[in-house]
């Protein structure tokens, strides 16, 4: 997650959503930003937002886990009349989980990782066929879904948007107006996978009926999820 204590706005960024076109846009729009959890193999980070939330001590439960200068940020939070999470206000970017996996797949696949990875899930994208990625990602679960990344339910939810990857730029904007914060002039593609209007047809004939998996593992995003996504 991307903080800027001044405008108690954050960016989480679920991967293969637009991350580093939204990071670049988040820091030069406010210039305070600083990820919870520094990343430690990437440019940017994933870290969940309720992991996010434990770590700043807005999650009950839990004690702060603060990076260094943030000590009077929380203290200002918490004395706010704003209560659950302090009143922070979170974006993030929804795609379609197929189109998703598969972007997620090829840029694992070709990705120059300075030192052989560990995670289960990216090993299989760099060494098997997309079928058998799937089925580790949606049938053993070894993807998080949009439901638990964003913690819907949870103490920010009330303040979280979520923007539909398809309409992002008019998205943003209309997010923005709400949230009170200068829009984007330009939003910059950066980092991309699969261009929207890419035939995923051949990904879909090696899915076969792991596609109903996709349906199944990522539940909520196709029944309730998507319908509330700003699009502008």
């Amino acid at each position: 997650m991307l903080l800027s204590p001044a405008a108690n706005l954050a960016f989480a960024h679920y991967p293969k959503t637009a991350g580093h076109s939204l990071v670049t846009w988040f820091r030069e729009t406010l210039p305070d930003a600083t990820f919870v959890e520094p990343p430690q193999v990437y440019t940017i980070s994933h870290l969940p937002v309720r992991d996010s939330l434990e770590r700043l001590g807005l999650a009950a439960g839990r004690p702060p886990r603060l990076v260094q200068g943030w000590q009077q940020f929380v203290a200002a939070l918490f004395s706010a009349p704003a209560n659950d999470a302090g009143g922070l206000k979170i974006i993030g970017v929804m795609r379609e989980p197929f189109e998703m996996l598969v972007s997620l797949y090829e840029y694992w696949r070709t990705y120059d990782f300075p030192e052989p990875p560990a995670p289960p899930l990216i090993r299989a994208a760099r060494e098997q066929p997309f079928r058998d990625f799937l089925a580790m990602a949606v049938v053993d679960r070894q993807i998080q879904t949009y439901h638990d990344f964003f913690d819907v339910g949870g103490p920010a939810w009330p303040r979280t948007l979520l923007l539909d990857f398809e309409s992002l730029k008019p998205a943003l904007v209309e997010a923005c107006r709400e949230l009170g914060v200068p829009p984007p002039e330009f939003l910059a593609r950066r980092n991309t996978g699969p261009r929207p209007d890419r035939d995923l047809g051949p990904y879909r004939a090696e899915a076969g009926p792991l596609l109903d998996r996709v349906h199944q593992h990522f539940r909520w995003y196709y029944t309730q999820g998507k319908e509330l996504m700003l699009r502008g």
